[in-house]
């Protein structure tokens, strides 16, 4: 028995880490996942799919977080006075993976925000008369 299947939780085997490893889309690191879920909470954690032009194909997959109320306020305070900055702010606060590749070209970058903004937690009221 070797010192990495010691170290695994009851139940797992090192083939199984493996498969789910070789799963993950190219680079991101079930480590950079582990630490994510660590420090924002699993709930907060997301895959993002920016898919190609023709909207028919993935390409490229990102990691990123759930935008949090200090980050959607920073967003809104600009989203009027300067449109271009707002969206740095989200891109860059909530992306986790890709952020270099991600912010040099436009189409991965709009695509990014696409994905985050669609991760903002709104949820439907309803109103009554009282």
């Amino acid at each position: 028995m070797t010192q990495k299947e010691k170290t695994l939780p009851e139940g797992t085997t090192q083939d199984m880490i493996d498969e789910a490893k070789q799963t993950l889309p190219e680079g991101i690191t079930q480590d950079m996942i582990d630490k994510a879920k660590v420090k924002y909470g699993a709930d907060k954690v997301k895959f993002v799919d920016i898919l190609n032009e023709e909207e028919n194909a993935v390409e490229l997959t990102v990691l990123a977080i759930v935008p949090s109320r200090n980050v959607t306020g920073q967003y809104r305070r600009y989203s009027d006075t300067d449109p271009k900055k707002a969206d740095e702010i989200l891109v860059k606060a909530c992306l986790l993976s890709h952020k270099e590749q991600v912010l040099a070209n436009d189409a991965l970058f709009y695509g990014a925000l696409n994905g985050i903004a669609e991760l903002i937690p709104i949820r439907k009221a309803n109103v009554k008369n009282c």
